[in-house]
């Protein structure tokens, strides 16, 4: 077991809901185990991990790409999508995890659909969008991805529309204003997982179209089931978890 501390990062990360659903996952730990660490850049959050003696942390936005530069090791699937949003250290090793991977995959699993044989969108190609691609991959799914910056692969926003037309799975990464205006073909036989919990970018359009729709709340829980128990090395209370979501 590892006994921490442990911390989330990101900038901004004081609203996030870690910290709460950590203390549901461990009620038996004391809560002052698990802190919130905003910083203006990861260098300044680095530094902040090591005067606190932190032994594991979760990053969030928008640091998932920087804090690979400060981990000695990266799980296989951490060089594959090229970001992190969870560090542990062990022996003086501090490695990088990914587990927006099965989180996304377990979204939909969770919610009784199977990625196998169908067709993805991902919308963003930052670090939760290239995790949810693979994951949706892995799990069998043929995947496109739209991007606001175009780079080989990649498909504009603009062709949301016709992606539509032949994908019944939408994981939307990106938790800009005005992304529903590009959902206009949305129909009731697509779902859609939001990356925001707190945005909701698709729920309105999500509802307006009669779309599945789950929300960030069903990303949040699936990957924090296997970050958490991660870092600590204990399982943790999933029924708690998903209570405090209300999932």
């Amino acid at each position: 077991m590892n006994m921490g501390p442990f911390a989330i990062i990101g900038n901004p990360v004081t609203s996030s809901l870690s910290p709460r659903l950590f203390s549901a996952a461990y009620p038996q730990l004391p809560r002052e185990m698990y802190l919130v660490i905003e910083a203006p850049d990861a260098e300044q959050g680095w530094k902040r991990i090591k005067e606190l003696h932190i032994q594991g942390f979760n990053v969030t936005m928008p640091f998932k790409t920087d804090f690979l530069n400060m981990a000695d090791k990266l799980a296989p699937a951490v060089r594959q999508v090229r970001a992190t949003n969870l560090l542990t250290l062990e022996d003086g090793i501090w490695t990088a995890w990914n587990t927006d991977i099965t989180g996304v995959v377990n979204s939909f699993r969770g919610s009784g659909i199977d990625p196998a044989g169908k067709n993805a969108l991902i919308i963003g190609a930052g670090g939760a969008g290239r995790a949810a691609a693979l994951g949706l991959e892995q799990a069998g799914a043929t995947v496109f991805i739209a991007n606001r910056t175009l780079r080989p692969r990649l498909y504009p926003l603009s062709d949301i529309p016709s992606l539509l037309r032949k994908c019944t799975l939408i994981v939307n990464t990106v938790p800009c204003e005005g992304i529903d205006a590009a959902v206009i073909n949305l129909t009731c036989a697509h779902t859609i997982l939001d990356a925001s919990y707190t945005l909701a970018p698709l729920r309105k359009a999500a509802a307006c179209a009669g779309a599945r729709y789950l929300g960030g709340y069903h990303w949040l829980y699936n990957q924090a089931v296997e970050g958490f128990a991660i870092l600590t090395g204990l399982e943790p209370d999933c029924r708690a978890m998903r209570k405090l979501l209300d999932l």
